[in-house]
């Protein structure tokens, strides 16, 4: 396994012990100039291309990339050499021309892995709530979530929950003749949506 970067900036100089636990192979994409700009992507094209040429024996790609340059090398392997090329990209900045180019492509996090985030969320506030209402559960799971999830994405969630009949909201009659709507959980069919710790 090759590790691609430009190992200048601090951040990422300190991650080279961990790399180390898995190859050795730490190839530094810094500019030799001081120019600002790192080689990285051409290096890592330059790498795609001779593996591809040497090696015939490999029949798949996997590029953890998002990056736009990189749709004609993909293009490349799966046209002219025949191999499969599967990319794996962080949403929000995955070209959607390197998509299309590939084999198969997979977004990170996948909307299963961010539902499971906000579900475990809303779970927390339920546990602890002795009175818990829809609004205070998706203004608790958003702040929770520190502006890294929006009240609609929580909502959107909790609709799901909903639907699926693992939480129920259910109108209580209070003192003085009132009423008050207040959410209820199916525990047993929550286990399910209930696998990030």
């Amino acid at each position: 396994m090759n590790f691609f970067a430009d190992f200048s900036h601090k951040s990422l100089a300190d991650e080279i012990g961990r790399i180390r636990l898995f190859s050795n192979k730490i190839i530094d994409t810094r500019s030799p100039n001081g120019v600002q700009k790192d080689f990285t992507d051409f290096i890592i094209l330059d790498n795609i291309y001779q593996k591809a040429l040497s090696s015939d024996d490999i029949e798949v790609f996997i590029l953890f990339s998002g990056d736009g340059h990189f749709s004609s090398a993909t293009s490349f392997l799966k046209n002219f050499y025949h191999k499969q090329v599967v990319i794996y990209g962080v949403n929000g900045s995955f070209s959607k021309q390197l998509r299309e180019t590939a084999n198969a492509f997979h977004i990170l996090p996948s909307e299963q892995d961010v539902n499971d985030s906000f579900y475990k969320s809303i779970f927390d506030y339920l546990k602890t709530s002795q009175n818990p209402s829809y609004n205070e559960a998706i203004e608790t799971a958003t702040k929770k979530h520190r502006g890294k999830a929006s009240k609609q994405n929580i909502a959107n969630a909790m609709k799901l929950l909903m639907e699926n009949d693992v939480i129920s909201e259910r109108s209580i009659a209070m003192p003085k003749g009132k009423k008050k709507k207040m959410l209820f959980v199916d525990w047993e069919k929550a286990e399910k949506y209930m696998s990030v710790d």
